[in-house]
Order: structure tokens, then sequence, then C-alpha cells
């Protein structure tokens, strides 16, 4: 089993965790971790040694993060460096999250974080990118695309 760790600044993690109850239910062993205005990188790794000390042993541990290089992520490499059973993905988002709830029962850390790379790169989509394919190879015609 993967432990996840959902960090972000403000409310982002808190929200993102309960849109995933709205989808998923609740779930065991998913933590958000909110780094709110007024905290420095020093009150989030103690969130965060909090938060790990509960996780048992024998899980891995994925740490999602919205940005690379923000105070959440800065918070959580350390973690990361000392310990092979952690690791840690930005740029998270809802299709990521869910992916991660998906897969993260029987799928190990390494091989997960590989296949988000690709449902991230899948998951951004332009709707005007799409209309123009559907308009080019003539499938439809322009007044039934919507």
């Amino acid at each position: 089993m993967i432990s996840v760790i959902i960090s972000g600044h403000g409310d982002f993690a808190t929200a993102l965790k309960g849109s995933s109850g709205m989808i998923f239910g609740d779930q065991d062993n998913l933590i958000a971790v909110p780094f709110l205005k007024g905290e420095g990188t020093q009150t989030l790794q103690e969130k965060y040694k909090q938060v790990l000390e509960g996780i048992p042993e024998e899980n891995e541990v994925l740490f999602l993060v919205d940005i690379f290089g923000g105070t959440p992520y800065n918070a959580a490499a350390p973690y990361i460096v000392h310990n092979q059973r952690i690791d840690m993905a930005s740029g998270v988002n809802l299709p990521i999250l869910l992916e991660v709830l998906s897969m993260r029962e029987y799928v190990p850390l390494k091989e997960m974080l590989n296949k988000l790379k690709k449902v991230n790169e899948e998951g951004f989509q332009v709707c005007s990118e799409h209309l123009e394919k559907i308009k080019e190879s003539n499938q439809v015609l322009e007044g039934d695309l919507l």
C-alpha cells in the first residue's frame, strides 16, 4: 500500500482530498497537509514529520505537491533524500490523485510514478485543438461539433 500525503499552498490539499472523496469516497492513508499563510518551511516539515510517524513502516509514501520548488516541495525533499520508500511528484491535480488512488494498492511506487507522467500528459487537453482535428477529418459538420 502506498500512503499519500497531499500538500500545497493554502487550502489546496484539503480541497483536493475532499474532491477525491466525492468520487472515491473517504480513503485510508490519504492525508492532506495544508501550507497556510504565515507558516514557514520548518513548520511544514514538523507537520510532515508528525504525519510520517503515523504511517506504517511497510507502506511506501508518495508526497503529491502543487508546485515544483515551492515550500511544500522543499519541506518534503529532506525526507525523500534519506528514505527510499518515500518519493514526491509535483503538479498534482484531481486526475492525478484519482489515478494514484486507483493504483496504490497493487502498483509499486516507482512504477506508479512512471505511469503518472503519461496520465498527466494525456490529461491536459485543449478543446480547440480537438475541434480542429474533427473539422480537418470531416467526421462531422461544423454545426455538429458541440
